[in-house]
């Protein structure tokens, strides 16, 4: 998966009358779209493309990030014919939380990048 997209986000803004949040040392945002009725993040706001999304039937009601603790799927990094087109939600792992210990949980996301890049 794109670990390029973990971290944590901190509300910077509004776009569609919902919150906006920025990647804390990176490029991504998390971001309402209302043309495709879904969470994405990606590096533009409001732009259709990004990494992860939720467009699920919880997504366009919700206004608030926290309330959608399901749902997410993400992009494959593999290129093909379909790439673009296709998401995957075959992760039951992957989910959008609110925070309680920052620190503790910027550690554990290094770890993981760390590992990545002995792989």
């Amino acid at each position: 998966h794109q670990s390029d997209v973990l971290g944590v986000y901190r509300m910077v803004d509004t776009y569609n009358d919902r919150p906006v949040y920025k990647q804390e040392g990176g490029e991504n945002y998390i971001y309402y779209s209302s043309a495709s009725s879904s969470w994405l993040v990606g590096t533009v706001v409001g732009h259709q493309y990004g990494w992860l999304r939720n467009s699920s039937t919880a997504a366009s009601s919700a206004r608030w990030l926290p309330d959608l603790s399901s749902g997410w799927e993400y992009r494959p990094l593999v290129r093909g014919e379909d790439s673009l087109c296709s998401w995957q939600g075959d992760d039951g792992t992957l989910r959008i939380e609110s925070l309680r210990d920052v620190e503790k949980v910027t550690e554990l996301i290094r770890d993981i990048k760390n590992a990545e890049e002995i792989d």
